[in-house]
């Protein structure tokens, strides 16, 4: 049952779990989050993550809730009140840990899955810096689900082009849930170019991977894509465009 109504609220990527997490010289903090993505559903409204801070320093946290879909290739954020994140504000000492809940405010779409990312931000310390170092404030991006009703699956096409030394890469996805990408391998011809940098491809999002040093040697030569995701492995061709 979703919970009651009461508050919830970008950045970018990823990779499927921490989006960003800057710390420069002995005054950074140091955030650990268990686990790295969340899964809500008819079943389960409401998931629990927990927040450690590994760190020497206490450190304050804020909580905010995005909308995820993804535009060309490009994740687009969105603040929502679709999802509601409790404690939205809190402290932690060094070696302190918190729960966070996670819970739903709205009906579970029949067909399609939704997407959203629970983003935790470090609130600014009033103290002044040390003089030797730069502090960079926190932000960790975790992915959040939201099954639909009714049995979902992602659908990947995949489409190149030539660019200047190199080919642009584009998943698509016609499913009705994401895909994560954990690596790939394209095959032009005898060519075989690998990219380890992870993705996730949303219901009717697109990513794009720039592939350096892996040009199309030949007109109408095979050209095939070697994916790896949390669901298993398979080959794909590709079209050239």
């Amino acid at each position: 049952m979703p919970l009651p109504s009461s508050r919830a609220a970008r950045a970018a990527g990823w990779m499927g779990c921490v989006c960003a997490l800057w710390s420069v010289c002995a005054a950074a903090a140091s955030i650990e989050v268990n686990p790295v993505r969340l899964t809500l559903s008819a079943a389960q409204p409401v998931a629990a993550l927990t927040v450690r801070n590994a760190g020497t320093q206490p450190v304050g946290l804020h909580l905010q809730i995005m909308a995820w879909t993804q535009l060309r290739a490009t994740d687009q954020y969105a603040a929502t009140r679709e999802l509601l994140a409790t404690p939205p504000i809190f402290m932690l000492a060094p070696g302190a840990a918190q729960t966070v809940r996670v819970g739903l405010r709205r009906a579970i779409d029949a067909e399609r899955e939704l997407a959203y990312r629970l983003y935790l931000r470090e609130i600014p310390a009033s103290v002044a810096q040390p003089a030797t170092g730069v502090r960079i404030a926190l932000r960790i991006g975790v992915p959040v689900f939201v099954l639909p009703r009714a049995p979902a699956a992602p659908l990947l096409s995949w489409r190149a082009k030539q660019d200047v030394g190199a080919v642009l890469l584009q998943a698509q996805n016609a499913g009705k849930a994401h895909a994560r990408i954990l690596d790939l391998k394209f095959i032009a011809g005898s060519n075989t170019v690998a990219e380890t940098l992870a993705a996730y491809v949303l219901p009717g999002g697109s990513w794009q991977w720039r592939l350096a040093g892996s040009g199309i040697t030949a007109a109408g030569e095979p050209l095939r894509v070697r994916v790896r995701t949390d669901a298993g492995s398979a080959d794909a061709d590709v079209t050239l465009d």
